[in-house]
């Protein structure tokens, strides 16, 4: 295998591990390691809010979701990632699970969606620059988040 086909190969790696960190930082409730996914001057868009900056990025879901949910399951699908050098952008299908209380799990609010971000390379590694989360569908009850 040439040098290029294996950096693509660590590339796409990363890549993937970076995405597949935020659902599992959030269900996690770990929004210091969500934050540590983004540039300093990342900017994340959900339902028309925009938070520019990791500490508001991180500050979003440190607020919205202990206060209304005791518990959160966030699933990911398919991940599709594209490199051109030191950017890429990478597309996920997510369903989120939401439980205002974690003893009753017949009772959640849903959302599913497509995580749709840009990466760049830096001296730490890959980190999202950008992140819209397009939301496709609502089930459950009403999502009671800010989107």
């Amino acid at each position: 295998m040439d040098t290029a086909t294996v950096q693509r190969l660590l590339d796409e790696s990363e890549l993937r591990k970076l995405i597949q960190a935020l659902p599992r930082a959030l269900d996690e409730r770990d929004f210091d390691r969500f934050g540590a996914q983004f540039t300093e001057d990342a900017v994340m868009e959900i339902g028309g809010t925009v938070r520019r900056g990791r500490q508001a990025i991180i500050d979003g879901p440190k607020h919205d979701l202990p206060s209304r949910y005791e518990a959160t399951f966030h699933h990911m699908g398919q991940i599709y990632i594209e490199i051109d050098g030191d950017e890429a952008t990478i597309l996920t299908y997510q369903v989120a699970y939401h439980l205002p209380k974690a003893s009753e799990p017949m009772t959640h609010e849903d959302a599913g969606g497509k995580f749709h971000a840009v990466a760049r390379r830096t001296e730490n590694g890959w980190r999202i620059t950008r992140l819209r989360l397009e939301i496709v569908l609502a089930q459950g009850a009403s999502l009671s988040l800010d989107v």
